[in-house]
């Protein structure tokens, strides 16, 4: 009997292993199929980069060069923007073929979304639901996230990472997770202004140390590896600063609409002066759960350079925005701005002669799905800092 029980026992553990394993297969197979079917998109920056590390991996023209001889063809060369020291996190996707490293990222990035939206929905203390989960799948910015092979991903990673660890007082995992975020720092200004302001209040300086050793040691790897690799940034910059693109957001609606491009740029500097306010009203009471994703999500609408993938930032504030709100109305909102986004990758947009500035707006209706939602807030949140 004894031995009948600890059977069964042992094959309740192992049956959500295979399912999660099973899962994980033909969700790397869909991928895998994907990646061939799919025009070669940003992934393939990332992928190159891996491989040309030790050259440039910010050229164009060995990046074309080495797509080109693998089969790997884009519309136009893709080279690497992020900085030297987020190079480590793909050096292993250099291992495999293009389709295959494509697949293992977007079953990671599934893994990552999942996982970190359970988390923060379980670190908050609430009854257990799906709805982390569905919220996930449902999300406009996933799919496209997914299709691009975007590196958004490691920044929402380093973000709830940080969330999870600094309200339970790990500074030293706080502050390592800052690296993912430094990977990608413009999408995240108004978080990492925030997140200053903060430190020097509560005086954490473990985390700026915590930081620090982990951009220096991610730096030193790549530096050994390629010793021009700074340089060679620094060049790629200077090409990405001189731009004049418009972006899909805000600031890039307001350069196309009135063709000055300084007017892009007032989102960015409208969110500097509201976080500057927003933190003095709140700096007594900050709570990263409550005050820092909101700060995250405006992080994203004020972004000066951000696409639609980026948007998956606004996951953590839209979960506590759907526990703790209004849920018809936060249910109705999102909806609605999630449709922007079936109306776009369904190619109905396109039809109509829209490009990719028609998901400009889609951020601001996030903002407003937060909003219109709040008529119970902090609630849970209050409940969740009186038991911590």
């Amino acid at each position: 009997m004894r031995d009948s029980a600890a059977y069964t026992k042992r094959l309740q553990r192992l049956i959500p292993v295979g399912l999660i394993a099973i899962d994980g297969a033909v969700m790397f197979l869909a991928a895998f199929l994907a990646a061939g079917a799919l025009p070669v998109q940003d992934f393939a920056q990332y992928w190159s980069a891996a491989h040309l590390v030790r050259q440039n991996p910010y050229s164009f023209q060995l990046a074309a060069e080495f797509e080109r001889s693998r089969g790997v063809l884009a519309h136009h060369p893709l080279a690497l923007k992020n900085p030297p020291w987020a190079i480590p996190f793909i050096l292993p996707i250099g291992l495999f073929s293009y389709r295959v490293a494509f697949a293992l990222w977007d079953v990671f990035s599934i893994g990552v979304l999942i996982i970190g939206m359970h988390s923060i929905w379980k670190e908050l203390k609430l009854p257990a639901s799906a709805a982390p989960i569905l919220l996930t799948l449902v999300f406009g910015p996933t799919i496209i996230l997914l299709i691009l092979g975007q590196w958004t991903i490691l920044l929402f990673l380093g973000i709830t990472i940080f969330l999870i660890a600094a309200e339970r007082h790990r500074d030293w995992l706080a502050g390592a997770s800052l690296l993912l975020v430094l990977g990608k720092p413009h999408v995240a200004l108004l978080f990492l202004i925030a997140l200053a302001l903060w430190i020097v209040h509560t005086r954490r300086w473990t985390i700026v140390l915590s930081g620090l050793l982990a951009l220096l040691t991610a730096s030193l790897v790549v530096q050994l590896i390629n010793p021009h690799i700074f340089a060679q940034f620094w060049a790629r910059t200077m090409q990405v600063v001189n731009e004049t693109e418009s972006y899909p957001n805000l600031g890039g609606m307001l350069f196309l609409v009135s063709g000055v491009h300084a007017l892009a740029l007032i989102p960015q500097i409208a969110g500097l002066i509201w976080v500057a306010f927003y933190w003095k009203h709140h700096r007594h009471n900050w709570s990263w759960w409550e005050h820092g994703t909101l700060v995250i999500l405006c992080s994203v609408v004020c972004s000066y350079y951000s696409y639609p993938y980026d948007e998956i930032l606004a996951l953590p504030a839209l979960l506590i925005a759907y526990a703790n709100g209004n849920r018809r109305l936060f249910l109705l909102v999102f909806a609605i701005t999630d449709l922007g986004y079936i109306t776009y990758i369904s190619g109905i947009a396109g039809h109509f002669g829209f490009g990719y500035m028609f998901l400009w707006w889609t951020a601001l209706g996030w903002l407003l799905t937060y909003v219109v939602s709040q008529r119970r807030k902090g609630n849970f949140i209050r409940a969740y800092q009186t038991s911590a």
